[in-house]
């Protein structure tokens, strides 16, 4: 027990004492004298004395309780920041309680936000020189995902088409960007070509190459409409995660090749359901690699329950002409190989690919995993809102696209990426660490035990 704990023991105590000196004086000033029945006077006055000693002793270690929390909350938040190039919010609760802290965190948060600012502006910049160009602009990586788009580029190909994430191929006939790109690598230039829209429609362009594995860049000279100065971009697209190294328990978690992965279903029960779409994005220590993703629908082979479908959205037409699960999964199993998978609820997961691989009848071998589940209750063992919508808005991360696939992968992603910092500020550095600090969530563990997982 600290010195501070016992001066404030000590203080209660005496203030309950002094309660208690307080009644009895009372009661003789109103003429009740203690020996007149001295036994029942004396016993409401030690009772009183302990209902005070209880409820102040109650108070103040709550108070103090939720001092410590909302340091730790605080701490656990700056040690965040610190690590990542992305603004992290603060504990806002904290500047309602205690405006001291309040003070250090709006100072903090201040801080952070001015650097995020710089970070905006510089690419505002960078949007505002794109933009004024007149021409549509379509910058693309090697597999066709759309990484940088302008509006005369959504005007002429269709902004539902051609949006940050999506695929070129939507739009603009594969082949004819396939065999334009290539021109424009072997040339070393750009190149003036015609490329085919989907509905057959010829289109002059200029396609210039990125390098080799880059990707390239469509300037379409034809754009139409009115003139607006707006840029989508996501230039990461363009990154790949450096070639897998086996992990194994001493890997360190700065240098993890991982799989963050997600699976649609047909329910909850291990023992019957079945998976309808797999969604996973590459991670490579803390930094994401949103260019390598995974996501495919499946046909489960039976149908997909209302309830089900009203959660994920994915109904029986949507995956009639899907392919079954042996077929996408091996598609998946390059991006697995030598990475960790991680997931929230991560158990549930594996357990739907284990029954999987059994009804096909191929063999399972678990893979090495973290449940960010696990993790988020080693941080904040106090802490009964796990969700995964919670652990957003707790690390500051944008919830978009949930209960699908990808879209849950992407946000697991994020908060993982974000738990990093925390971890290693408690000596949590290789991945043998993140399984045996997991494993301390026994309560968790028991539930995704007695659920089948």
């Amino acid at each position: 027990m600290s010195g501070v704990h016992r001066n404030l023991i000590v203080a209660v105590l005496s203030a309950a004492l002094a309660c208690g000196l307080a009644l009895i004086s009372g009661l003789i000033l109103l003429g009740l004298e203690p020996d007149q029945d001295g036994g029942r006077w004396l016993a409401l006055a030690i009772v009183a004395s302990l209902g005070a000693a209880v409820f102040l002793l109650w108070y103040v270690f709550d108070r103090i309780g939720m001092h410590f929390r909302n340091l730790e909350r605080l701490h656990g938040a700056v040690v965040v920041l610190g690590g990542l190039d992305a603004m992290a919010d603060l504990p806002g609760e904290v500047a309602r309680d205690e405006p001291e802290l309040g003070r250090i965190a709006d100072a903090i948060l201040v801080l952070s936000r001015r650097r995020a600012g710089e970070h905006l502006y510089s690419s505002r910049r960078m949007e505002g020189v794109l933009a004024a160009r007149g021409e549509a602009i379509v910058v693309m990586t090697e597999q066709g995902q759309v990484s940088l788009v302008n509006h005369a580029a959504m005007d002429l190909l269709g902004s539902e088409r051609v949006r940050v994430g999506t695929s070129v191929f939507a739009a603009l006939e594969r082949n004819s960007v396939l065999q334009a790109l290539a021109l424009a690598h072997r040339e070393g230039r750009p190149v003036e070509v015609t490329l085919l829209s989907v509905d057959g429609e010829e289109l002059g362009a200029q396609v210039s190459g990125l390098g080799p594995g880059e990707g390239g860049v469509l300037f379409f000279a034809a754009a139409t409409g009115a003139f607006k100065a707006v840029v989508e971009h996501d230039l990461s697209l363009h990154d790949r995660p450096p070639a897998v190294a086996a992990a194994d328990r001493d890997t360190p978690l700065a240098e993890l090749p991982a799989l963050v992965l997600d699976c649609e279903t047909t329910g909850l029960d291990v023992q019957r359901e079945r998976i309808v779409s797999l969604g996973a994005v590459r991670l490579h220590g803390g930094r994401i690699y949103p260019g390598v993703s995974f996501d495919r629908l499946i046909n489960p082979g039976v149908p997909i329950p209302a309830l089900s479908r009203s959660i994920h959205g994915i109904s029986d037409d949507m995956v009639r002409e899907a392919p079954d699960f042996p077929t996408v999964f091996a598609e998946l199993a390059p991006l697995l190989a030598g990475c960790v998978v991680i997931g929230h609820n991560i158990a549930f997961d594996l357990a739907m690919l284990k029954r999987e691989f059994e009804l096909a009848g191929l063999r399972w071998e678990e893979p090495l995993f973290l449940d960010s589940l696990l993790l988020a209750s080693g941080l904040d063992p106090k802490s009964k809102e796990l969700g995964l919508e919670t652990l957003a808005a707790v690390f500051g991360v944008d919830v978009h696209g949930r209960h699908t696939a990808l879209g849950d992968s992407l946000v697991t992603a994020e908060i993982y990426r974000r738990m990093l910092p925390r971890l290693a500020d408690l000596g949590i550095r290789t991945l043998g660490d993140a399984i045996s600090f997991s494993g301390k969530a026994t309560h968790l563990i028991a539930k995704q035990d007695a659920s089948g997982w």
